[in-house]
This record gives structure tokens, sequence and C-alpha cells, in this order.
């Protein structure tokens, strides 16, 4: 399925960042090898993550935006505790020219309420 053409667990916001819900999150990542970054903060990230996520504090978001978008073919998701710091993140990509990202809208905490893995 290619998942640009589905939009089941797909919304749009205000701010122009595609919502995405946890179970579409993890079909992104099984089915196109989603790259999940995560931004919160370091010691947020030691507690818990979505496996295989990487770290990068919003804070630090921008001086990350090359090399996202070296990897812009496949799609990103942007990961926090709620999802309002990804939203943030998710706004300031799509404002430098990504195309290809999501926020997750419930952040770990919906992925969490889906039962979905965390590691350590």
């Amino acid at each position: 399925m290619d998942y640009r053409s589905s939009t089941a667990g797909v919304s749009g916001s205000h701010t122009g960042c595609r919502q995405i819900d946890s179970a579409r999150a993890q079909e992104l990542i099984n089915e196109q090898n989603a790259l999940v970054v995560d931004v919160r903060e370091p010691h947020e990230y030691a507690a818990g993550r979505i496996p295989n996520a990487e770290l990068i504090p919003l804070r630090q978001i921008g001086s990350h935006i090359e090399s996202l978008r070296q990897q812009d073919d496949r799609p990103i998701i942007l990961s926090c505790r709620t999802g309002s710091r990804s939203e943030m993140a998710c706004r300031f990509l799509r404002e430098g020219g990504l195309d290809n990202v999501y926020n997750l809208a419930s952040g770990l905490m919906g992925w969490r309420n889906a039962n979905l893995a965390l590691t350590r």
C-alpha cells in the first residue's frame, strides 16, 4: 500500500502538519521504514521511547533539518509525550521544505494506550 494515497489514521491540522494516530504510525514504521524522531529531552527519551526512535530534542531540530531532508523519501514521524512539541517540530520541518512528515498526534501517551511496544 502506498502511504501517500491512504488517509486512514491521518488527519490535517490548522498548522499544516499531518496528524497520525498510533496504529497508522505503526503501519508506516513496518511497511515504509518510517523514521521516528523523538523531540523530547534526553531524560524523557531514556525513560521509554518507540523502538528505534532517534532523539533530536525540539531545541535542536533546526540543526538537523539538512540530515532529515536527506531522508525525506521515507516518512518521518515526530513524537513527544503528548503531541504538542512534536507538532511544533512538524510545523518547523514543513516550513523548512520537508513534505513527508507526520505528527504522532497523541504522542507517547497514545502509543502506550494503544499497547504498542516501548523500549528503554
